[in-house]
């Protein structure tokens, strides 16, 4: 035997600069809950747009939970291919307000 049990168990660490570095910080946590949140969302909603397709605020939030969802899920890929953990709250804002512009875009466009 080697040592007292349980001594001898790696711990796995990893570095500050590493790919996976943005998972511990505050930013990458809100936008891990906002997208799971807007997940939860969609699932209400999507039962609610079936029973009224042409309601306009199921339309509505429909749109602004899959830009968010979606714009949430793209920066969470851009930082697992190994964008800069310095980066995640500049993405974390550009999905928000890429989300925001496309969603009045699209609405005004869609409901003169």
């Amino acid at each position: 035997m080697r040592g007292a049990p349980g001594r001898d168990r790696k711990v796995l660490t990893r570095s500050v600069g590493s790919a996976e570095a943005w998972r511990d910080t505050k930013v990458g946590m809100w936008a891990w809950l906002l997208q799971r949140v807007a997940a939860l969302g969609l699932v209400a909603v999507i039962v609610a747009h079936l029973k009224d397709p042409f309601a306009r605020p199921v339309q509505m939030a429909l749109l602004a939970l899959v830009l968010l969802h979606g714009l949430l899920g793209a920066r969470a890929i851009l930082l697992d291919f190994g964008l800069p953990a310095r980066w995640h709250r500049l993405l974390f804002l550009l999905a928000l307000l890429a989300g925001a512009a496309a969603f009045a875009a699209f609405w005004r466009w869609r409901w003169f």
